[in-house]
């Protein structure tokens, strides 16, 4: 059984905020062009570029994302631990694209950490998925910040990844990536990497197995979070996502 550490409570009191604006409307209608998405999350680590950002512990997040057209802004929370747990809010706003291959998103997500344990930052944020088959789906992502150690100093994350959706609802995707830190930072730049097999029902819940590694030597981790938040991990994620659209047949 999961156990869920203390700092989870935050993470749920944050979650409960997020989806609270959602309820309202749940049993209206909505204008044209215009819909609501929402989630939940269990995982047993939050595991971000490779690293984990709960020091291998669980953690509960949630999202709420307001859409018009293809404009979208939303905000997500996570229970964090870094030698102190905090909560973590990441607010986003950008556009998403779409041709009958393709999918991009191009947007600005800002860092929030509620307890102050990490300075805040910003990134400028790119994506773009294409359907190479009707079951292949490859892309590639990056993750630009400017100020990331609020002193002038930038990262760049650069990563691939590909997705093969398999009969039954079940689907076998991975990634690769590398991080880049500014020479003025002295952090480790390095490799990531994840692989795992999901299965989805009714489009609205998942369940995700994953292994995640870096080449991260627990020194150079100790740099960036801690000793035991890096080498190579099992983490198992269950989630639900849905939007006001399917719930009230828009």
């Amino acid at each position: 059984m999961l156990q869920l550490p203390s700092s989870a409570a935050k993470g749920l009191y944050a979650l409960s905020a997020l989806l609270v604006f959602s309820g309202p409307v749940v049993a209206g209608g909505l204008p044209d062009d215009f819909d609501i998405a929402f989630g939940a999350a269990l995982t047993s680590d939050y595991i971000y570029n490779g690293i984990s950002q709960t020091d291998g512990k669980a953690a509960v997040q949630g999202y709420v994302e307001l859409d018009y057209s293809i404009v979208y802004a939303g905000v997500w929370a996570s229970n964090v631990d870094f030698g102190k747990d905090d909560v973590e809010i990441d607010a986003s706003i950008g556009i998403r694209p779409e041709t009958d291959s393709a999918a991009f998103d191009l947007g600005y997500v800002h860092y929030f950490y509620v307890n102050e344990t990490s300075p805040d930052y910003g990134a400028i944020v790119g994506a773009a998925e294409y359907y190479a088959t009707d079951s292949l789906t490859v892309g590639a992502n990056a993750n630009f910040a400017p100020d990331y150690s609020q002193m002038g100093d930038h990262s760049l994350w650069l990563e691939g990844t590909a997705d093969v959706a398999l009969p039954a609802n079940f689907g076998v995707s991975g990634g690769l990536g590398y991080q880049f830190f500014a020479d003025s930072l002295d952090l480790p730049d390095y490799w990531s990497w994840n692989a795992g097999v999901y299965w989805t029902w009714n489009d609205t819940v998942t369940v995700d197995l994953r292994y995640v590694g870096s080449d991260l030597s627990r020194g150079d981790c100790a740099l960036l979070m801690s000793r035991s938040a890096c080498g190579n991990r099992f983490m198992a994620t269950l989630s639900v996502d849905t939007a006001v659209s399917a719930l009230v047949g828009n």
